[in-house]
């Protein structure tokens, strides 16, 4: 299928105005409407930019890697199993691309960043109090945060910035819906046994 350089789509999408859900909008694109995949470009291109930036912390690579997953996502729009959210299977190959990519830089997925992480607290709908510790002290949890290991750290941010079911991590991860709720548990573990640890030394007030 035809390779579509992002920047024609942005500017394809300036003439459009008229909002369509997301399975029209897949469907018009499998027929052939490039203004459609301008609108879902526009959908997620905001929120895949922030979710890439806070595993490589380049705005450059960030950038060609979101390129890089658009063109993905169009040429294989025609896998796309409407069994699963949309969400889901961008978000899974938006991970393996960026997964492939520092694999050739030889590189790891960086640390968070305090000012990205601000602009986006995690709901933790299911742990009220972890959640007025990190409001507090954003500093101590991000450097927490930063030590967890690699698919801890993509699994909890995927569960609580970008409020996805374990279902849906284990499917964008490939790893089972327990693997994936075991995984989020034992940060959120690592992450209130550490709060706790600060807080006996004297490190939160």
């Amino acid at each position: 299928m035809l390779l579509i350089k992002l920047s024609f789509v942005l500017f394809l999408y300036k003439g459009v105005d008229k909002l369509l859900d997301e399975s029209t909008l897949i469907s018009n694109t499998l027929n052939g409407d490039i203004q459609s995949f301008a609108l879902l470009v526009q959908a997620y291109q905001g929120q895949l930019y922030n979710f890439i930036y806070k595993m490589t912390k380049s705005k450059e690579d960030t950038e060609d890697i979101l390129q890089d997953v658009f063109v993905k996502v169009y040429n294989n729009l025609y896998k796309y199993n409407n069994n699963y959210r949309f969400s889901t299977w961008i978000y899974s190959i938006t991970l393996n691309t960026i997964k492939s990519s520092l694999k050739k830089k030889k590189l790891r997925p960086s640390g968070c960043n305090i000012d990205d992480f601000i602009e986006e607290i995690p709901s933790f709908d299911d742990s009220p109090e972890l959640l007025i510790e990190v409001k507090e002290h954003y500093k101590e949890i991000i450097e927490i945060i930063d030590s967890l290991k690699e698919k801890q750290k993509t699994a909890f941010i995927l569960r609580y910035i970008r409020d996805f079911s374990y279902k849906e991590i284990g499917k964008i991860m490939g790893i089972s819906q327990e693997a994936a709720k075991m995984k989020v548990h034992r940060a959120k573990s690592i992450l209130a046994k550490k709060i706790a640890g600060m807080r006996k030394e004297g490190d939160f007030e």
